[in-house]
C-alpha cells in the first residue's frame, strides 16, 4: 500500500521524496456529490475503491466516500475488503471479484458480501457460514455479454432458487456489468440491458422477490440513465477522469453538466540540468539525439514509479507553467525533459507529470492516449513508492 502522508493544515505538502502524488479529497467528494445529485430519489451509490482506490488510497477515499453519502463500497479482492475492516470501516462492502473457497473464512470474519455466480461456491459459503453461525450476503451476477464473471441468463433462475434454499446465504442484490457502455454505438449495451431485464422477468414470473439491482458502471451511469436501477457503481468518474473521451457530450446527465475534478496530481522536481551540444545522445539505447544545443533536465521519476517506459518520447511535463517534452528512454528511477524552451528552469523547480500548473494541465486521459491505454491504467500504475499527500 502506498505511503500516506497528511500535511499539517496550512502548510505545503512535505514528503520524503520530491516525486509524490497529491490527492485532493475535496475534489473526490465533489465528484461523488455530482453523481449522487444526478440520481433519481432512492437510488443508492456504491463507491468503487478497488485497486487501492485506483491508486489514490483506499482508506482515505473510502472515508471520504462515506462522508459524502455513499451507501456501499466496492473492492476487487478479499484482501482489500479486509484492509478496510481492519481500519474501522463498517459500511457494507462488496467483493466485486468474488472469492475462492479458501477465502471464505476471511469473508465471513470481515462481514463482507461477495459476487456469486456458481452453485459450488454457494454450497461452500453456506457450509462455512453455518459452522460460524453467520449469514453471508451475496450479489448474484448475470453474464449478459461480458464473458467474465456471471451466471448465464438461462441458468440464472435455477441458481437463485437453489441459493434461496441455503439458510445461511442472503441474496442482497442481482447485478451485471457492461462491457461497452463508453462506445458511440449503444446497441451492445442495450442488448446487455435487455438480457438483464429478461433475467429479472424470470424472477417475477416465479414469484421471487426482486432484491437490490445494480449494473451501472461509470460509463453507463453517465450515458444510460435507464441502467441506474436501485444502485450505481461509479469508479473512474469519482477520481475525475472519463473512461473514454466519447463520454464528454453525455456529462450533461450529471447534475446540470457539472464539471468532474481530477483528484490526483503527480509531481516531481528537477534534480539536475545539463547543457548538451547538438548531436548529444540521451539515455539508454541512445535513441534520442538532440537536434540543437539543448538544456536537458533530469527528474527522479521513472517506470518504477509507474511512468510507463512506453511513454518515452511521447509525453510532456509542466515546468514553470509550460509543456516540456520528455526525451530519451524513460529509466527505472529517472527521466529526461527538454527544457531548452524554458531557459529559466532551475534545479528544484516543480515538474507536473499529471495535473495542473498555471494555465496548463496534463490529464490521465492525455497520458492514456499517448500510451495507447486507458486512464484507469495510468492512475493505478502510480506505484507504492510514490508517497500520497492528502489534501482535505
Amino acid at each position: 500500500m502506498p505511503q500516506h502522508i497528511i500535511p499539517h493544515a496550512g502548510s505545503a505538502a512535505t514528503t520524503q521524496r520530491a516525486t509524490h502524488a497529491e490527492i485532493n479529497l475535496a475534489s473526490f467528494r465533489h465528484n461523488l456529490n455530482l453523481v449522487r445529485s444526478a440520481l433519481r430519489p432512492g437510488v443508492k451509490t456504491m463507491a468503487v475503491v478497488k485497486a487501492d482506490a485506483y491508486g489514490h488510497g483506499a482508506l482515505p477515499c473510502s472515508k471520504a466516500a462515506l462522508d459524502a453519502g455513499a451507501d456501499w463500497l466496492g473492492v476487487g479482492i478479499l484482501q482489500e475488503g479486509l484492509e478496510l475492516r481492519q481500519h474501522g470501516i463498517d459500511a457494507p462492502v462488496l467483493v466485486l471479484g468474488s472469492v475462492f473457497p479458501h477465502e471464505i473464512d476471511g469473508l465471513i470474519r470481515g462481514g463482507l458480501s461477495t459476487i456469486l455466480s456458481d452453485y459450488r461456491l454457494a454450497q461452500a459459503l453456506s457450509r462455512q457460514a453455518a459452522r460460524a453461525g453467520k449469514t453471508v450476503g451475496v450479489h448474484i451476477k448475470v453474464d449478459t455479454g461480458m464473458g467474465r464473471l456471471g451466471v448465464l441468463p438461462e441458468d440464472f433462475l435455477c441458481l437463485v432458487e437453489r441459493v434461496l434454499e441455503r439458510k445461511n446465504l442472503r441474496i442482497e442484490a442481482v447485478s451485471t456489468h457492461f462491457s461497452s457502455a463508453d462506445e458511440d454505438d449503444p446497441e451492445f449495451t442495450l442488448s446487455q440491458l435487455s438480457r438483464f431485464n429478461r433475467a429479472l422477468e424470470q424472477l417475477r414470473a416465479a414469484g421471487v422477490p426482486v432484491p437490490l439491482l445494480h449494473c451501472a458502471n461509470s460509463s453507463a451511469l453517465i450515458k444510460f440513465p435507464q441502467t441506474w436501477f436501485d444502485m450505481v457503481r461509479p469508479g473512474l468518474v469519482l477520481y475525475g477522469a472519463l473512461p473514454s473521451p466519447k463520454l464528454k457530450p453525455h456529462l450533461k446527465n450529471l447534475a446540470g453538466g457539472g464539471e468532474l475534478l481530477p483528484v490526483m496530481q503527480w509531481k516531481s522536481r528537477i534534480i539536475q540540468i545539463n547543457r548538451l551540444p547538438k548531436g548529444s545522445c540521451l539515455s539508454y539505447g541512445k535513441n534520442h539525439v538532440v537536434s540543437r544545443d539543448s538544456l536537458i533536465a533530469t527528474l527522479p521519476a521513472g517506470y518504477a514509479d509507474g511512468l510507463s517506459r512506453n511513454l518515452s518520447g511521447k509525453m510532456n511535463v509542466l515546468i514553470r507553467g509550460r509543456k516540456a517534452r520528455q526525451v530519451g528512454t524513460i529509466c527505472m528511477d529517472m527521466c529526461l525533459i527538454d527544457v531548452t524552451d524554458v531557459p529559466e528552469a532551475q534545479v528544484g523547480d516543480e515538474a507536473v507529470i499529471l495535473g495542473r500548473q498555471g494555465q496548463e494541465a496534463i490529464s490521465a486521459e492525455e497520458l492514456a492516449q499517448q500510451n495507447g491505454t486507458v486512464p484507469y491504467e495510468i492512475l493505478c500504475a502510480v506505484s507504492k513508492r510514490v508517497p500520497r499527500v492528502y489534501l482535505p
